[in-house]
């Protein structure tokens, strides 16, 4: 079993103190992620799905065969072609890259509260369709009623205020426009997140737990990322890049196996 590093103790400490010194010290870890990132390639943070759909790839996207596939789960009953979407914690950018290629919105704007993020993904844009903002998901940097469908992958379990969040979503969305929504809970958080939903102005038109999807995928690429932490962070923030990225052994991965933690995807409506 994976010891709990000092770092990751301590980052755990703080991030309960406020739900805003937890959104700084977040902003934190993924400019620093962002800047250490020297492929020039768009890269996925997720933790992937795996079942036994056959989902068509390009050749050169099948090494993020399962990070894709959390995106195709989420958005596989949206049709988003001619659509103008926005994605809300679009990290290093991967998952707008895949949702242009392959689902052809009109525009994609993504959005996240890293500045060193969105740096990089405006400085290796492709795409004339595609604009990337800096911005917090609880203060959204858009009009009223001025896009068709909401991504939220793996981003909202940091958001100091989910109320705020949905009052957004709610906000920027046309009407009858959709969030699809995918990220993890402790057990005992389900109930408040599904009170949330239900409390909005969104109806919920699915809801899945997906958990051993997510497990299975991590478990497929656990060493993929123990290579990549161990050959990209110094010693002292191995453990706590591990942890992060719920690799085998880390408090998240036991927690997925044990029932302690849960991961759930939903697809809603404005109503």
């Amino acid at each position: 079993m994976m010891k709990t590093s000092k770092s990751i103790k301590i980052f755990r400490f703080l991030i309960r103190l406020s739900p805003y010194l937890r959104l700084t010290l977040v902003r934190w870890v993924y400019n620093k992620l962002a800047a250490k990132n020297n492929s020039e390639k768009n890269i996925f943070l997720n933790y992937g799905y795996q079942d036994e759909t056959v989902l068509a790839l390009n050749p050169e996207d099948e090494p993020n065969r399962f990070f894709i596939q959390l995106y195709h789960r989420a958005v596989q009953n949206i049709a988003l072609q001619g659509k103008d979407i926005v994605e809300i914690g679009c990290g290093q950018g991967a998952g707008g890259v895949y949702l242009v290629q392959y689902h052809h919105p009109r525009s994609y704007i993504g959005i996240d509260l890293s500045e060193k993020a969105i740096a990089f993904c405006q400085q290796h844009n492709k795409y004339t369709n595609m604009q990337w903002m800096q911005g917090c998901a609880d203060q959204l940097p858009l009009p009223d009623e001025s896009v068709d469908a909401v991504i939220n992958i793996e981003s909202s379990h940091f958001y100091p205020s989910m109320e705020r969040f949905i009052s957004e979503v709610e906000r920027i969305l046309r009407p009858n426009g959709y969030l699809a929504f995918a990220d993890l809970r402790h057990y005992l958080q389900v109930g408040a997140l599904d009170r949330c939903f239900n409390e909005s102005g969104l109806r919920i038109l699915e809801q899945s737990d997906i958990t051993p999807q997510v497990l299975n995928s991590l478990t497929g690429i656990s060493d993929r990322r123990k290579a990549h932490i161990n050959s990209t962070y110094p010693m002292i923030w191995r453990q706590a890049a591990r942890e992060m990225s719920a690799v085998k052994g880390s408090a998240i991965y036991n927690g997925f196996i044990n029932g302690q933690q849960k991961y759930l995807c939903y697809l809603l409506q404005k109503r």
